[in-house]
Formats: C-alpha cells, sequence, structure tokens
C-alpha cells in the first residue's frame, strides 16, 4: 500500500509553516494517508485560518470509500 503524503492531500508543496506542522499518520484503519496537526494560533489557541481550510489538516479527515 502506498503511502499518501500531505503534499498530495492538500494539491500542492508544503510551505514552510507546513513543513513544522506535527503530523498524524493512520487516523483509520487501514489508512495509508499522512495529515497534519496545524499550526496553532496563540492569540485565539486555536489552528490557523490556513490550517483549517487546508486538505491535509487532521479536523478534516474523512473515512476512505471503499468501492
Amino acid at each position: 500500500m502506498k503511502i499518501i503524503n500531505r503534499a498530495q492531500l492538500r494539491g500542492k508543496p508544503l510551505d514552510k509553516m507546513c513543513r513544522r506542522a506535527r503530523t498524524a499518520p493512520n487516523q483509520y484503519a487501514n489508512d495509508n494517508r499522512i495529515f497534519c496537526y496545524g499550526m496553532i494560533d496563540l492569540m485565539y489557541d486555536e489552528p490557523c485560518e490556513e490550517c483549517q481550510q487546508c486538505k491535509a489538516f487532521v479536523r478534516n479527515a474523512e473515512p476512505l470509500q471503499r468501492s
């Protein structure tokens, strides 16, 4: 099973902020995707807006559709 990295999930290369974020592999059983926890905006104690809209952000993870 091939690993799907964050750049593939995002659809564009990782930027400087993305490279510093912690990753979360295997969110679901038999899942080969790598998601990210994002960078925290310390003023609001929430992930940055960029991260919340990213397809590689862990809160945006959805189970794989089985055919």
